[in-house]
């Protein structure tokens, strides 16, 4: 057999984490993954990432994201206007994003 050889410490100059430390950086990354996961891609042309831009330049939203939602949200509500205590609902449950 392969004779073993110790491990050194990479950085053996280095501080180890703190019990704290650590904890901080796990729930940074949990709140990081979190946050990942609640967005959706969606594909576009380029006209329309045009016309979002252009929505976002003149102060419609603060984000694409954001013009693209109240966008959608006003889509539906003129296609089905006796839902919106569904919109409501959705808005509370915060499943989706809806400003």
């Amino acid at each position: 057999m392969s004779e073993q050889h110790p491990i050194s410490p990479h950085e053996p100059e280095e501080e180890l984490l703190s019990a704290t430390d650590a904890w901080q950086d796990y729930f940074s990354l949990k709140e990081a993954m979190a946050e990942k996961r609640k967005r959706v891609m969606l594909e576009i042309d380029a006209a329309t990432k045009v016309l979002v831009d252009s929505l976002v330049s003149a102060g419609v939203g603060h984000s694409p994201a954001e013009v693209i939602a109240r966008a959608v949200e006003s889509f539906f509500v003129a296609t089905y206007p006796r839902e919106q205590e569904w919109l409501k609902i959705l808005r509370d449950s915060k499943e989706l994003y809806i400003p």
